[in-house]
């Protein structure tokens, strides 16, 4: 499955995150605009490594693959959780410390995983045809305390995080059961793995005193259709 529309793309490395970081520094060249730098260097300096994935992002990187602690806040954490000012983290990225349901839709507390179900289908068959992820807010009341979407669900998402060796991936998937889901949980990438239940968001500083995490359904878009990334 690849992202379309609203959609997160899929079958995306480490690498290709951090190449389009790069490529959305410099301006997101194309045509005669475009040479190797705009996605070897800028927010990391990678310069064709497709190997140690070790990279860590530049000092003056504006756009960049989350920190896990950037990614575990912007998901969990709540400035009011328990009232006004009491601030606290929740379990899931939906504001709730309660299991999930599936339901797309308005509901509270949803989100996009298996629970012996797909959510779109809300069927246990799985089809090689059907699109299982949904749109960025289709779950239009379960986005997270700092107003970010599907960080529990859709896809387990890089992170600049690591594991051994290996990259930090959170937040479950489409395909996954609930015990993807929780804050507690976190699985181990190759950073070259390009898979059907693997994405990423991207960090920014749209101003100085503000951190936001970028949902990519469309910008990973544009960047396939005008294929400056290597497997974007």
């Amino acid at each position: 499955m690849i992202g379309d529309g609203n959609r997160p793309v899929t079958y995306v490395s480490w690498y290709d995150a951090a190449r389009f970081s790069n490529w959305l520094q410099n301006g997101q060249p194309t045509g005669l605009g475009e040479v190797a730098a705009s996605t070897e260097q800028g927010a990391y300096t990678l310069d064709g490594d497709t190997t140690s994935g070790l990279e860590t992002k530049n000092a003056n990187a504006l756009y960049w693959i989350p920190s896990e602690n950037e990614w575990y806040k912007g998901a969990y954490y709540d400035p009011n959780k328990g009232g006004p000012g009491v601030a606290g983290y929740w379990t899931y990225a939906t504001r709730s410390s309660t299991t999930p349901g599936n339901v797309v839709g308005n509901g509270t507390n949803q989100a996009n995983y298996n629970n012996g179900v797909y959510s779109v289908t809300q069927s246990g068959a799985y089809g090689s045809s059907q699109q299982y992820l949904t749109d960025v807010g289709a779950f239009t009341n379960s986005a997270s305390a700092y107003g970010t979407y599907d960080q529990t669900g859709e896809l387990f998402e890089w992170n600049d995080g690591f594991v051994g060796s290996s990259r930090s991936l959170r937040g479950g998937s489409w395909n996954f059961p609930a015990d993807g889901l929780p804050s507690s949980n976190r699985i181990a990438g190759t950073q070259s793995a390009e898979v059907g239940y693997i994405g990423f968001r991207i960090a920014s500083v749209p101003e100085p005193s503000s951190v936001t995490l970028a949902l990519l359904g469309w910008l990973g878009l544009i960047a396939r259709r005008r294929g400056q990334s290597a497997h974007l």
